[in-house]
């Protein structure tokens, strides 16, 4: 019997997993790198059996990314798609999860807001606010 838990509030689903890479077109030539300046990274999105993998590549020396890769952490995060974000925010707080900046609009999610958070004991999550009905 499985237990579903509820840390990012009503309406949050499943969207996509982060992993981190020296080179994006190494492992999928053909994928379309969207350039993200203010999150530093180069991304990519492809599908491993039905399942959304968001590729980070670091953009810059100071890039989040070239620390994981170099602490050899290539499974970066989950993230979620929320209704709205700043409920999330204030409704994984509830659970132990803190906010690591706030919401900022991004260009790989067609100015769409993200926000940053990491639990402890369950690492680091990010929350795409998508208004968008579940198919």
């Amino acid at each position: 019997m499985a237990c579903e838990l509820n840390y990012f509030g009503d309406g949050a689903r499943f969207e996509h997993i982060g992993v981190a890479v020296s080179a994006i077109k190494e492992i999928s030539p053909s994928s379309e790198i969207i350039i993200e300046p203010s999150q530093k990274v180069r991304a990519a999105f492809i599908s491993v059996n039905g399942v959304t993998i968001e590729l980070l590549e670091p953009y810059g020396d100071n890039s989040p990314i070239a620390e994981s890769l170099n602490k050899k952490i290539r499974l970066l995060h989950i993230c979620y798609a929320v209704p709205d974000i700043e409920k999330s925010v204030s409704e994984c707080r509830k659970h132990g999860f803190h906010s690591i900046a706030p919401p900022v609009t991004t260009i790989a999610f067609h100015g769409k807001k993200i926000a940053w958070v990491y639990s402890s004991t369950l690492g680091l999550f990010e929350l795409l606010e998508d208004t968008t009905p579940r198919q």
